[in-house]
């Protein structure tokens, strides 16, 4: 999982082909710049891309079975504009060579 910024818009990727193993990157950026809406290409994006002023928010549920990831981005006033989970167990390698 990478965390990362300063894009000025903000989205989760999922890449399948990240050396054999399943890899997420989420970027949140704009709590006070944001970029025009475009459409920025990105063949891995999950779910909207979002070009608003926003904050990201990732919360661990460690008393779920499985432990869940969820990655959240809140607007202004904490709406949520994009929503994803997932479990822990599928960012475990895959032990293949």
């Amino acid at each position: 999982m990478l965390l990362s910024g300063d894009r000025h818009i903000s989205e989760l990727s999922r890449h399948d082909e990240a050396a054999g193993d399943l890899l997420y990157e989420f970027t949140s950026s704009g709590l006070t710049h944001h970029a025009p809406m475009h459409e920025a290409a990105n063949r891995h994006r999950v779910g909207p891309l979002v070009a608003a002023l926003n904050y990201g928010l990732v919360t661990v549920d460690w008393a779920a079975d499985p432990v869940t990831l969820r990655f959240e981005v809140r607007g202004t006033d904490n709406e949520t504009l994009l929503d994803h989970t997932l479990s822990l167990s599928a960012l475990q390698p895959s032990g293949g060579s």
